[in-house]
């Protein structure tokens, strides 16, 4: 017993000093100091037991303690597993729930409900592109049989070869499908510049400029009263820069094109009053201002030497004569780079424009 009151009270199991249930509970402690292994657990218990020399009764009560404590164990890692695999797809279905509402939303059906304003939009944006591509194609259908191209290689009446299965019901198109043709359309007129681009070299090679370079007098009968650049404003008596060059001619005078082009612009402008504007090649305008008719339209081709207005005096202009301009590249140059072939004499006292 002397050597019993040595140890701690944990290790000592004889009845005398703690009951049954303190025995097993002190049992269970012991095993606790184990890293959850049933063979040491069992082990380093029944050699405290044999060391205290317990009776057999004691001893079989800490025994059914560690085979209880063992069961235990067992199942406790039993359920710590299945907890771990339900841990693992409860973080799985949350991965996945954040990567669903970080996704983005699913496009609407083509079938979706568009809006009227949406629709008459867009058709008027088709409108333009189809105006656009008629000046297009006029164009180049002039410029083809002028330079002897193959019209087959660049064929401006009909558009790119394309096909497919005409099958399924009709239905009337959606929004989509609409911005789906303009967007082919964008690409007809690019293919329809590019090929402008082809055949405008080849004008420059055959030396045709004659055709559709500005050339000649925008009237047949009449004659220069102010030329291009400084010169002394008629009304306002001061030095002001002329952006062109002004041919006095009768009232109702032809008006022709100096060269084949299409018509950008047919209307009133400010101080020029009715007013003509034609495209050339190689980035030329020529405008023709201060008219009393307009005969022409705008995208409408039109050929050098025809009859495009009316000699008159609208907008800012003291009699009837034609003010005529050449634009490069958007910048006014002296016309006479291009019509002084036929120089005729300029005559002082003629009527005058009044641009600044």
């Amino acid at each position: 017993m002397q050597r019993a009151e040595q140890t701690p009270s944990r290790w000592l199991l004889t009845p005398k000093n703690e009951s049954t249930w303190d025995t097993i509970v002190t049992t269970i402690e012991l095993c606790a100091q184990c890293p959850f292994s049933k063979d040491q657990s069992r082990e380093k218990t029944m050699h405290h037991l044999d060391r205290r020399k317990t009776d057999r009764g004691q001893a079989v009560i800490a025994l059914l303690a560690v085979t209880l404590f063992t069961v235990a164990g067992v199942g406790l890692g039993f359920w710590i597993a299945h907890y771990q695999n339900l841990t693992t797809l409860v973080d799985n279905h949350a991965q996945l729930t954040l990567v669903s509402r970080s996704s983005p939303a699913p496009l609407p059906p083509s079938s979706a409900p568009t809006t009227s304003d949406d629709i008459d939009a867009i058709a008027a944006r088709v409108g333009e592109m189809q105006a656009e591509l008629l000046r297009l194609n006029a164009l180049g259908e002039r410029l083809v049989r002028m330079s002897g191209l193959n019209p087959d290689e660049f064929d401006f009446e009909n558009p790119p070869p394309r096909g497919g299965a005409e099958d399924g019901p009709a239905r009337d198109f959606t929004i989509r499908e609409i911005a789906s043709e303009l967007g082919s359309m964008v690409s007809l007129v690019q293919d329809r510049q590019r090929k402008l681009e082809v055949i405008e070299d080849v004008i420059m090679e055959k030396d045709l400029t004659a055709q559709v370079m500005p050339s000649g007098w925008p009237v047949r009968a009449g004659y220069v009263t102010s030329r291009f650049g400084f010169r002394v404003h008629p009304t306002k008596k001061r030095r002001l820069f002329h952006e062109g060059v002004d041919f006095a001619s009768p009232r109702g005078t032809p008006v022709v094109a100096v060269a084949d082009g299409v018509v950008t612009f047919s209307g009133r402008k400010g101080g020029y009053g009715r007013m003509v504007d034609i495209r050339h090649v190689n980035g030329l305008v020529t405008r023709y201002a201060h008219n009393q008719d307009n005969l022409v339209k705008e995208g409408q081709m039109v050929r050098q030497g025809q009859k495009i207005a009316t000699v008159g005096s609208s907008g800012t202009a003291t009699g009837p004569h034609v003010h005529f301009e050449v634009l490069k590249d958007g910048k006014a140059v002296d016309p006479f780079r291009y019509i002084d072939r036929q120089p005729r004499p300029v005559m002082a006292g003629a009527p005058d424009d009044q641009p600044g």
